[in-house]
């Protein structure tokens, strides 16, 4: 349960979307001794493959390694339920949330935190991935391909992993020219061309659950044990104040039978039951999950989509309440891509909320877990190694690219270029929980307006 009380932990505090929380949870799970910085970095690596949300897919792989595919779902589902929650409010609520004081500079504050966070995670990643030279340079083609080339995601990810195997191919080809020339030189037989990798010497290596176990205690092994402390849907046992739901039900029924009905029909227009068709269900869930299963990149990639499907195709909010939509997945905590929650909230209510949150999240978990299976039982395999070795490098370059991409749209004068740098700090230097660094940002950015006219 350790596991899981931290990706709740990081659901309600992490501010910043994907790429921030993703810096939070590395620096949570190092200091706990879950995974060591190679780990992570394969871990964070592996995200990358995935559409969907950063942070979500390196929770849900996180999770698959230590309890299996139940591991994965529950991480997602505790990491992504309270920031769910909050934007089925802000979707019930929406005529209030333009009254909430200094929400501009809030968001200046946290995107200048934001921009630095990003490149301190970059940073890290770099240092513990980029261990040759021709990665280095991997990592510098992959942000011009994206910034100045403009190419997408995915074909920068099929582009590294390209590179990693020509790159292994050319290595190994030297090394059986130097064994040949040595072979030749003293006659002697050489032993067959198999690479045998020490663990933990690789990056892309990453020891099981039980090696795990012997450096945290607290971390539970996976199987049946660990299966017991998710909760279980056979349970019969009554929740906390189970015992009183009646009475309380019997509280709230009135005494005429047309005030009761006008009370049931009130709830179910507020759980979106009554106002929310099938189709309109179904087109929630099948548009939300057809645009999870191409979000490479995380959030800020399918905001053209996004728009597209919720504004222009079927109308379900507004431009307006768009743009609201994607300034709250900012400031909520969880990632950017939870606007989705928002839009269907607007489109069908609660209901509607918890569709559009399925369809959005259901679709890469299920790719994490699928993937993430066969990459861990393949991960040894040469060609699988070599694919890796070049993946990272071209994950560290996309997020360089999207600390640009973030610095151009989220600071615009010299008060977010300092806060953003002292975020950078913060974290890279000193150590320090991402999502303080977020909030002080904010609140620096909204001390300066009220006091100085900042």
């Amino acid at each position: 349960m350790a596991f899981l009380r931290a990706c709740a932990l990081l659901g309600v505090t992490g501010f910043g979307g994907g790429l921030a929380i993703l810096a939070q949870a590395g620096d949570l799970f190092e200091r706990k001794r879950w995974l060591t910085e190679r780990e992570w970095v394969h871990t964070a690596t592996v995200a990358q493959l995935v559409p969907g949300g950063a942070a979500t897919n390196a929770l849900a792989y996180a999770g698959l390694r230590f309890f299996g595919p139940l591991g994965a779902l529950a991480a997602v589902l505790v990491y992504v339920t309270p920031a769910a929650a909050m934007m089925i409010a802000f979707g019930l609520g929406y005529s209030r949330v333009h009254e909430v004081p200094h929400l501009d500079a809030v968001l200046a504050g946290f995107n200048a935190a934001v921009v630095g966070l990003v490149v301190a995670v970059t940073w890290r990643l770099g240092q513990a991935g980029l261990r040759r030279g021709w990665q280095a340079v991997l990592a510098g083609l992959a942000l011009a391909l994206e910034r100045l080339g403009h190419a997408t995601v995915l074909e920068v990810i099929v582009f590294g992993i390209l590179a990693g195997l020509a790159a292994d191919s050319v290595q190994k080809g030297f090394r059986l020219r130097a064994r040949r020339r040595h072979r030749s030189r003293n006659g002697a037989p050489q032993p067959p061309d198999a690479e045998v990798a020490a663990p933990g010497s690789d990056p892309t290596h990453a020891p099981g659950p039980a090696l795990l176990n012997k450096i945290d205690p607290v971390m539970p092994t996976a199987g049946a044990a660990a299966r017991k402390e998710l909760p279980s849907a056979d349970d019969d046992s009554e929740g906390p104040g189970g015992a009183g739901l009646g009475a309380l039900w019997l509280m709230l029924v009135p005494r005429t039978p047309g005030a009761f009905q006008r009370r049931i029909d009130a709830l179910k227009s507020w759980l979106g039951l009554s106002g929310l068709a099938v189709p309109v269900g179904l087109a929630l869930v099948l548009t939300f999950a057809r645009v999870g299963a191409v979000a490479y990149g995380g959030g800020f990639t399918i905001v053209p989509l996004l728009e597209r499907e919720a504004v222009e195709q079927h109308a379900w909010i507004t431009h307006q309440e768009f743009a609201d939509a994607i300034a709250l997945g900012q400031v909520t905590p969880g990632p950017v891509i939870i606007a989705a929650t928002f839009i269907g909230t607007r489109a069908g209510g609660v209901l509607g909320g918890i569709l559009a949150t399925l369809g959005v999240f259901g679709v890469p978990a299920l790719m994490v877990i699928g993937g993430g299976a066969w990459l861990d039982r393949w991960r040894r395999a040469r060609a699988v190694k070599a694919a890796l070795r070049g993946l990272v490098p071209a994950v560290v370059g996309m997020m360089a690219a999207a600390a640009f991409g973030l610095a151009g749209a989220g600071i615009h004068d010299e008060t977010g270029v300092v806060l953003a740098a002292v975020a950078f700090v913060g974290v890279a230097q000193f150590k320090l929980n991402p999502a303080v660094v977020v909030a002080l940002s904010g609140a620096v950015r909204v001390g300066l307006g009220v006091f100085a006219n900042v």
